[in-house]
């Protein structure tokens, strides 16, 4: 059903990454123990509490034990770094299945497991990706600020932000000051999440080279991807490529 590529073990917690081949369906099922994934590469659809999320590269989710949950895979497989908690992580909210797309959970996550597979495990990433996960505002749903957080999806898209603030009619400081509160980062760091976000699904999921999938995910070359891989995952696009042997 699923290929596992790594596993980590403590005594409170399980990382693991795992390819799940295409089109496969998993019916209805759930899981004793508290669970967060976080999607590195594909597509899924996902049904839980009468409700569907269809997420990509880039979302999160929380899952709490014995959630009743189905599964449908994309057309391509899908790779997935999962967390399995002895104990509910969010204490607090230890009954919130969601999926989360944020760019600084999925910044933590790419971090954590950078380590992991270094053999490098510390608390501290575990508890900076766990953090991430309550940063989500409700002021990041007001419209204006979900079309700038479109826009800076759109790696064809090079508007400064003294455009991005013409065009939803506010100030640019005012427009800075928002989207940092409302999404944990600045403009930039989250236009720059967004390319690598974007190469990371090719990076995982395909055979493509490394120079074709800057050029196409809009770095000026591949030099230039590998410095914002650095930033961002703390690692170059090779070093996450081996991850998955049957893409190497």
């Amino acid at each position: 059903m699923a290929e596992l590529l790594f596993e980590h073990r403590t005594p409170t917690i399980t990382i693991h990454l795992a390819r799940y081949a295409p089109n496969l369906a998993m019916p209805r099922h759930a899981h004793a123990s508290h669970g967060i994934s976080v999607v590195l590469a594909g597509t899924l659809t996902e049904e839980a509490h009468h409700h569907t999320a269809t997420p990509s590269v880039g979302w999160t989710v929380v899952k709490p034990a014995r959630t009743f949950h189905e599964n449908h895979f994309g057309r391509e497989p899908v790779t997935l770094l999962g967390l399995t908690f002895a104990e509910s992580p969010e204490p607090e909210r230890s009954d919130a299945w969601r999926w989360i797309d944020s760019a600084r959970t999925w910044r933590a996550g790419l971090r954590l497991m950078r380590g992991v597979r270094r053999g490098e495990f510390h608390e501290d990433d575990l508890t900076e990706f766990l953090a991430t996960l309550h940063h989500m505002r409700v002021r990041g749903r007001e419209p204006w600020l979900a079309r700038v957080k479109d826009a800076l999806d759109d790696i064809s898209s090079r508007r400064s932000v003294r455009e991005l603030a013409a065009d939803a009619d506010v100030h640019p400081v005012y427009l800075a000051r928002c989207f940092r509160a409302a999404f944990g980062v600045s403009l930039r760091e989250y236009r720059q999440i967004a390319q690598v976000r974007r190469a990371t699904h090719f990076v995982i999921g395909t055979r493509r080279s490394l120079s074709e999938i800057a050029h196409d995910c809009g770095f000026a070359d591949h030099s230039h991807m590998c410095r914002a891989f650095r930033i961002v995952a703390g690692t170059n696009p090779a070093s996450l490529r081996a991850v998955d042997s049957a893409v190497d």
